[in-house]
């Protein structure tokens, strides 16, 4: 190794050569382009030749040596948005010589940086709230968006709702998949000077009020030397009747990752789950509605196969945490998820992950690569398990290749978990004896009564509830045969599969969540269904 050059983990020279440059005169860039950090060395001064700001805000890095001696030798550049050509124009004025960008993903970038600029108490964010003195002031734009930032993670809201009415302001903080109302100083004057504000953080256009616009904010939370935290959030701002609506959907990268043990499965269904994912090749999907905690069952399934022995490679839109030692790849208008799943089937992986599939070249690459030595992991938005079926149908896909390539579908929802310091017996109420029926035979039910820990809901986090359908040779038939989905179901619980009633029911004659909960996230038809099933 040359001297002063710092070895990657692996230590490997430079390995990709002859792809298309961008250059400081024309640019263009093959966009099937993606490499891994182990391919490069790095040097702490060619590293430092970019501002440390410039390379954490935008997440770049250089790669390899840069040698003075050679003025027109093209820089290799590790970027997390390889198309960003703004950010690649001004890192060549910088450098003043030809950039090759390549893809890598944020931890890798993020290990690169520490190496070259140290990992010091310095984090890149686009705003950094610290405690305040109580003031007796009105309080500013910036005050009001950094107490509510502050308010919302504390509270550990996933989402932040600012609502505009005529003669009103609505601030609500989404916890535990419930909307909680929250005294706000934002009144229908201020609230555009607020909505400004996090369109400045977010870099949108705040001359633009008639259409509406995404973006996102990096935020670090200090609350003492040791006490510091960062989170990202995803901002979108909608026109509304009087102003403009605000939605803030906050990503903890230090949650996203939680073992399959700790997402609430079952003894049978997890064990189901983790022999599912030691199979050599094949498609499993995740289905449910937003929120139900899809991403972070698909994150606990890679987490466990990522034992350093296989190629694991996601395709995103977006990416919401960044899982270490994982190529994650965003989805962009330019390469789309097809385009994109192709040129990652040439990266030689082992596990492919989809983060939705949503038409037919895309579901039909995810079924191609689960029959040819892959293991494939993908979302649907479908109501239960057996609807995956018909989804993948309704894609046009052949039942010849589901058949071949889907292994197993999980359709989950989140409840809220019973809190533990107030948990006390209740009685079914007419409504639910009248709902469930013979299903509560038994059952001894269980409420929060609440408290100052549960901020008195009765609840505190929250709880997977799930159904595992397992596609054995004799559904693979039915599937061929084209059988709707009423008698895939039919013979699915002639063997043995549970639905997300049954395993709702469970957790709450284990004490775990309430009926109340049950009617809450599952449909009023899947209830009826499992009802009228068991009655039979």
């Amino acid at each position: 190794m040359k001297p002063g050059l710092v070895p990657c983990v692996w230590a490997l020279e430079p390995l990709c050569r002859g792809a298309t440059r961008y250059s400081l005169g024309g640019m263009s860039q093959d966009p099937e382009d993606f490499s891994e950090l182990s391919q490069f060395s790095l040097d702490r001064s060619s590293m430092r030749l970019l501002p440390e700001t410039l390379c954490r805000r935008h997440h770049v890095v250089v790669l390899g040596k840069v040698d003075p001696a050679a003025p027109n030798a093209t820089v290799t550049i590790g970027m997390l948005d390889a198309e960003n050509t703004n950010i690649i124009t001004r890192i060549g004025d910088l450098l003043e010589r030809p950039i090759h960008p390549v893809r890598l993903n944020r931890y890798e970038i993020d290990s690169a940086l520490a190496t070259g600029f140290g990992t010091g108490p310095r984090v890149a964010a686009d705003v950094v709230i610290r405690p305040r003195p109580p003031s007796r002031k009105e309080p500013t734009a910036v005050e009001l968006v950094d107490s509510i930032l502050s308010t919302a993670v504390e509270k550990k809201a996933s989402d932040i709702h600012i609502e505009s009415y005529s003669h009103d302001v609505d601030l609500r903080l989404r916890i535990d998949g419930i909307l909680h109302q929250l005294y706000t100083d934002i009144s229908p004057e201020t609230v555009s000077e607020v909505v400004n504000r996090i369109k400045i953080l977010a870099q949108l256009d705040i001359t633009d009020h008639r259409k509406p616009q995404d973006g996102r904010i990096r935020v670090l939370i200090e609350r003492g030397e040791e006490d510091r935290k960062v989170v990202d959030c995803r901002v979108s701002v909608v026109p509304s009747p009087v102003g403009e609506d605000v939605v803030i959907r906050i990503l903890d990268s230090h949650a996203g990752l939680v073992p399959v043990g700790e997402l609430g499965m079952t003894a049978d269904t997890q064990r189901i789950f983790l022999q599912l994912l030691t199979n050599p090749e094949g498609l499993v999907l995740v289905t449910g509605p937003t929120g139900s905690g899809k991403t972070t069952t698909l994150y606990s399934a890679l987490a466990q196969l990522n034992d350093g022995r296989r190629k694991i490679i996601t395709a995103e839109d977006p990416i919401e945490y960044f899982v270490p030692k994982v190529n994650q790849k965003q989805v962009s208008a330019s390469m789309p998820y097809a385009m994109l799943l192709r040129a990652l089937l040439r990266q030689d992986p082992n596990v492919l992950l989809v983060g939705e599939i949503r038409d037919l070249e895309t579901g039909s690459t995810a079924l191609n690569a689960g029959r040819t030595g892959h293991i494939v992991l993908g979302t649907l938005h479908t109501g239960d398990a057996v609807g995956a079926i018909g989804r993948l149908r309704g894609l046009e896909l052949d039942n010849t290749d589901i058949a071949d390539a889907l292994l197993a579908v999980m359709a989950q929802r989140l409840a809220r978990r019973i809190c533990e310091k107030c948990s006390e017996p209740r009685v079914p109420t007419e409504e639910q004896k009248t709902l469930l029926g013979h299903l509560l035979d038994g059952v001894q039910l269980r409420a929060g009564r609440g408290c100052d820990s549960c901020h008195h809901t009765g609840y505190r986090k929250r709880i997977g509830i799930f159904e595992l359908l397992v596609v054995d040779p004799g559904m693979q038939d039915l599937i061929v045969a084209g059988a709707h989905n009423a008698q895939i179901r039919k013979y699915a619980r002639q063997h043995f599969f549970k639905t997300m009633v049954d395993d709702a029911l469970e957790k709450i004659a284990a004490g775990l969540t309430t009926v109340d909960e049950l009617i809450r996230v599952v449909p009023y038809r899947h209830i009826v269904a499992t009802r009228d099933e068991r009655r039979e």
